[in-house]
């Protein structure tokens, strides 16, 4: 919109705790998109403040992210998101959508910090926030098969608990800001599809 209290194209937050499946099944949604002529770029989070990261020699891995001084968090979640949108800027236009794929909240050996905080959600103007939910036992044994991630610390029903239910407060309380959809939908294993239509279905209703 012109007014800037939103951007051209659609801005969808998607969250949820590790191991949800967060990611599968915002690609099948982009595969459904296509086939009623919706465009849908991805943007992770977690790449952009990656590369930043690894540019100025801060980490060596993604995992090491949440290890880095809260300040340090903050100015890379900061540069992510300016950057993020800048991206899409230049290959999205009106109607288009832009799903930026995150978590509302990262445990670090310090406490919980939220992945949401106003700055960013000033950033991003986002139309809604999808927060992608699972059993806990789904979860936990999502996590144990993906070796690609060291996620054993996250492996505990009430740590998954406690994941959710933050990740459910900070989606309203930043969704209060921008005046944004909060949408929960459930991947249930073998479900994706169903999953996906219910993002896609979300998408539908903004445009």
């Amino acid at each position: 919109m012109k007014n800037g209290i939103r951007h051209p194209f659609i801005v969808i937050i998607a969250l949820g705790v590790p191991g949800v499946g967060k990611t599968t099944v915002l690609k099948r949604t982009v595969e459904l998109a296509k086939e009623k002529n919706i465009k849908i770029v991805i943007k992770n989070m977690g790449d952009y403040m990656l590369s930043e990261a690894l540019r100025h020699g801060m980490v060596k891995n993604r995992d090491e992210l949440r290890y880095l001084k809260i300040r340090q968090q903050l100015e890379l979640q900061l540069y992510a998101a300016k950057a993020i949108i800048e991206d899409a800027s230049k290959e999205l236009g009106e109607g288009d959508v832009l799903i930026v794929d995150t978590h509302a909240v990262i445990k670090t050996k310090y406490g919980y910090w939220t992945g949401i905080p106003k700055q960013l959600v000033e950033v991003f103007k986002p139309d809604a926030f999808i927060i992608v939910e699972a059993s806990i036992d789904e979860i936990i044994s999502r996590q144990l098969r993906d070796t690609s991630r060291y996620r054993v610390d996250f492996a505990k029903p009430e740590i998954v608990k406690e994941l959710m239910d933050l990740t459910r407060r900070n989606a309203y309380s930043a969704a209060l800001f921008t005046s944004s959809l909060v949408k929960i939908v459930v991947n249930r294993e073998g479900e994706v599809d169903r999953a996906a239509r219910e993002v896609l279905s979300v998408i539908e209703g903004i445009r």
